[in-house]
């Protein structure tokens, strides 16, 4: 077998590893989008050795080979993805025209079909400030801001087009381009077609992939959903989630680009009543910053994990977090991979919010 395939997780383990899943695990979402966040799992669980490949990693494994593997149409399984996406800014653009939604779409389906958003009731504005905010505070230049100004080190990057053959002749893999630092590179990557323009998208050697900047702890998406929650309200919080949901989403797509961005560009340029500005950005930016020396014990869930449901309180990640942002009991649940209890993360949050003024937020 050669080197090329070698890194390219196979069929039958793809399989094993959805089935895997499947069986074990419930999302508070429908069944169809339950299913293709199950698909961008494997890509993480090839990635680094999790589930059904038990230490065996796979890095170049997209979604792509995945929906292949699993016997999907893979312009469905974008298809639908773009849907869930299209939905939010839908969502956004009513919101804009002066309509009150509810956090459904026009046909009374919840947002990303997730049914806790159906008994959610908060101000649209807000969700709009939450997607602003969300739409802006992974992008590298606004971390870079808030390193500048701190001290700390925070990393980041962004999704590229990238020409797999190219990065293979380069003898790069998935792997090193997500976890080295490649800012200093990113000219010569354009120069070698290694990162090509949105009029490749489709070519079948061309992947939407993470390239990392900067090396560091990065950002927690729980505490940036909690953060927004307590700084500001629950509308905001919802809306941060919801520009984490599209992050994740974008990654697999009928038309890439940086699509939570795009929705915060929107609403910034378009929503009169937004009342924020970048130093709020910048603010919510450091809160959801990961310290250094707690670098692997804050956690930073996927989406999949923050919809995955405990089935001993039936309640899930998501929940947990927004009844804890209205001062609601919730139950006792741990959180992300790292397997954080919710209770220890929210007395970091308390932790966290007393002492930012240290750092001038």
């Amino acid at each position: 077998m050669s080197q090329k395939h070698d890194l390219v997780a196979p069929p039958d383990i793809i399989r094993r590893d959805f089935a895997e899943m499947d069986a074990e695990e419930t999302l508070r979402t429908s069944w169809d989008v339950e299913e293709l966040l199950l698909m961008q799992a494997i890509e993480g669980h090839a990635h680094e050795g999790h589930g059904a490949f038990h230490g065996r990693r796979y890095p170049n494994t997209t979604i792509d080979h995945i929906a292949r593997a699993l016997r999907r149409d893979p312009n469905a399984i974008r298809s639908a993805r773009q849907a869930l996406i299209d939905d939010i800014r839908r969502y956004a653009e009513r919101v804009v025209a002066g309509e009150r939604p509810e956090l459904m779409d026009e046909e009374g389906v919840p947002l990303l079909t997730i049914s806790t958003l159906r008994y959610i009731h908060v101000d649209p504005a807000d969700v709009l400030r939450g997607l602003f905010l969300g739409g802006f505070r992974d992008d590298p230049d606004v971390r870079k801001e808030v390193e500048r100004r701190t001290g700390w080190t925070i990393g980041g990057g962004r999704g590229y087009l990238v020409n797999t053959r190219v990065m293979e002749a380069m003898g790069l893999d998935g792997r090193q381009l997500a976890k080295e630092a490649h800012e200093h590179e990113l000219e010569e990557f354009r120069a070698k077609g290694l990162i090509v323009g949105a009029e490749y998208a489709h070519n079948p050697q061309v992947q939407y992939m993470y390239i990392r900047h900067r090396v560091g702890p990065g950002a927690s998406d729980d505490a940036a959903i909690v953060m927004a929650g307590k700084v500001w309200n629950l509308g905001v919080a919802v809306g941060m989630f919801l520009a984490d949901a599209v992050d994740t989403l974008e990654k697999y797509v009928l038309e890439y680009g940086d699509k939570d961005r795009e929705i915060g560009e929107y609403i910034l340029q378009n929503f009169k009543h937004l009342r924020m500005d970048w130093e709020d950005v910048y603010r919510l930016t450091f809160l959801a910053a990961v310290p250094m020396e707690l670098r692997g014990e804050v956690p930073d869930s996927s989406l999949r994990h923050f919809l995955r449901v405990d089935r001993r309180h039936d309640q899930c990640a998501l929940e947990s977090h927004l009844l804890y942002v209205q001062g609601h009991p919730y139950a006792r649940m741990v959180l992300a991979h790292e397997g954080i209890p919710n209770r220890k993360f929210y007395a970091y949050i308390e932790e966290r919010l007393a002492k930012a003024h240290e750092h001038g937020f």
